[in-house]
């Protein structure tokens, strides 16, 4: 009996025993990240000290996580045998070789976005390390974090920043194809207002310490045109300026202006023309474009009634007219807009182009012409409609013009001496947008 209590009494020395360093980190290595704080909308270069805190082991590789709202993560190679590569926001350290009491630095450079700071939110590291410098080994082989002594957390400071907006009297407005877009209707010049964009909080108040890295876009629009320019500008004080932006083709544009964190923001619609012309009152107001073989002059007279406003010209734009039975003379047609008055288009065709038709006679020359109204065509011929927003009513229409009569109408149509057709169109006042394609 007593040797069998004896032996009882041993097996619950025995448990005691092993329980005791179960819970224990037998292999401890810290970790620090800093600083601890971090500007929001910038990057920042932060400093990674591994410390190898174990007795006899050491501690040869690691993998870091950084916090998965960070972007553009890298790392630099540090000194000595051992080398380090960051996969998406993980920083992968090998060949280590840090002995029982060393540590190990890395600079681990990321951008922590602008719209973080809004969260009022610490984001936290994470670390697997190994004794092995390949990172294998059974599970056995890790080392355990010392949590107590590592600091893994980074604070985002700056302002609230959650969204951008155009700044008020900096929208984009119309400019002419491959022009300097600023503030101000056709003006490229150096002292026109640019296009700015501004970070604001929740509030609707600019967030002047934001230094977002702020890009431009096009937004929905109707256009072939690309944009040019700078587009990817630093904010300054809560404000970026896109000082040099230009489209390269006729159309209806927007701009979107985007940052990581932060919503976007789109502008205003504006226009780029190939032609621009600002109109006096009470003056002779002319303008033209060449269309392929084709040349279009537009006058339009002034007088104390009539609008002082913008002459526009464009190739190609709006609808694509194409009367029935007619061979039209240029590949697209040309649009002339505004300003509200009568106007007179002579639309000269190149003798090289009216000696290659089989019919070259000036009594050939037709002008298909459009419009967002209806008008009188040519006797025997058909007035075509279009529905151009898919409401299912027609508000566009194309087709011959009749000689003059009520405008718009053809009032002459001849051939030069050097062999030019020439057909002059009267169109009556207006702003719309008539496109002519004889």
């Amino acid at each position: 009996m007593a040797a069998r209590l004896l032996c009882a009494a041993a097996a619950t020395l025995a448990l005691v025993v092993f329980a005791a360093p179960a819970g224990a980190a037998t292999k401890p290595f810290t970790m620090v990240v800093a600083p601890a704080t971090a500007p929001a909308g910038q990057a920042t270069t932060f400093t990674v000290t591994l410390t190898n805190q174990t007795g006899q082991q050491q501690l040869g590789s690691a993998d870091i996580g950084v916090p998965s709202a960070f972007t553009g993560v890298s790392v630099a190679d540090p000194a000595g045998p051992a080398t380090a590569t960051a996969t998406g926001n993980t920083v992968h350290l090998r060949d280590a070789s840090v002995p029982p009491g060393g540590s190990i630095a890395l600079s681990v450079t990321a951008t922590v976005p602008a719209g973080l700071a809004c969260s009022g939110s610490t984001f936290t590291w994470s670390v697997v390390a190994k004794q092995a410098n390949d990172f294998n080994g059974p599970p056995g082989n890790d080392l355990d974090l010392n949590t107590a002594a590592s600091r893994l957390t980074t604070a985002v400071a700056g302002g609230c920043g959650v969204a951008l907006r155009f700044v008020a009297g900096h929208q984009p407005q119309d400019a002419r194809v491959n022009e300097r877009i600023t503030a101000t209707d056709y003006d490229p010049g150096p002292s026109a207002p640019t296009v700015q964009v501004e970070v604001v909080d929740s509030a609707g108040n600019r967030v002047t310490s934001s230094t977002a890295s702020i890009t431009m876009a096009l937004g929905p629009s109707v256009g072939l045109g690309a944009l040019h320019g700078t587009v990817t500008v630093s904010a300054s004080g809560g404000v970026a300026s896109f000082a040099n932006l230009s489209i390269d083709a006729p159309g209806s544009y927007t701009l979107r202006a985007s940052s990581p964190g932060l919503t976007a923001a789109t502008s205003g619609t504006f226009r780029i023309d190939q032609v621009a012309v600002a109109c006096q009152e009470d003056k002779l107001c002319t303008a033209s474009l060449v269309n392929g073989t084709t040349t279009f002059n537009v006058s339009a007279p002034g007088n104390e009634r009539t609008d002082a406003g913008a002459l526009l010209m464009d190739n190609g734009i709006g609808v694509q007219i194409d009367c029935t039975g007619y061979d039209e003379l240029t590949a697209t047609p040309t649009v002339i807009e505004g300003p509200d008055r009568a106007k007179t288009v002579t639309s000269t065709i190149d003798k090289r182009t009216m000696n290659q038709l089989p019919n070259n006679g000036a009594s050939f020359l037709q002008m298909c012409f459009g419009a967002p109204y209806t008008f009188a065509t040519r006797p025997g011929t058909p007035l075509t409609a279009v529905d151009t927003n898919g409401d299912s009513v027609a508000d566009f229409f194309y087709g011959l013009l009749p000689d003059c009569g009520a405008a718009p109408c053809v009032s002459s149509r001849n051939k030069t001496k050097a062999g030019d057709g020439v057909i002059v169109t009267q169109t009556p006042a207006g702003t719309a947008d008539p496109a002519y394609r004889p």
